[in-house]
């Protein structure tokens, strides 16, 4: 599967190399967990509603969320910081 990072998600993930090394650590774990099994797993999973129809959300702390899409072969992370 293809890593496919949207801008401002590139961005919170370079955020996250410059301040915080637990939560990179978790979002990296996440984001290995995503391009094994998309649907399930670690950080609670669960599908977004309304305007986010299709995208999928993780929890990386209380705080943020990973949200991302999956298709066949690509994985787009849309955020990795904050709550949607």
């Amino acid at each position: 599967m293809i890593l496919v990072w949207d801008k401002d998600a590139w961005d919170d993930y370079l955020y996250w190399q410059q301040t915080d090394k637990l939560i990179l650590r978790r979002v990296n774990g996440l984001i290995k967990e995503c391009l094994r099994t998309p649907f399930e797993g670690k950080g609670k999973p669960e599908p977004l509603k309304e305007n986010l129809s299709g995208f999928w959300s993780r929890r990386i702390t209380d705080e943020h969320r990973l949200v991302y899409r999956a298709d066949a072969d690509r994985l787009y992370i849309i955020q990795c910081r904050y709550h949607y």
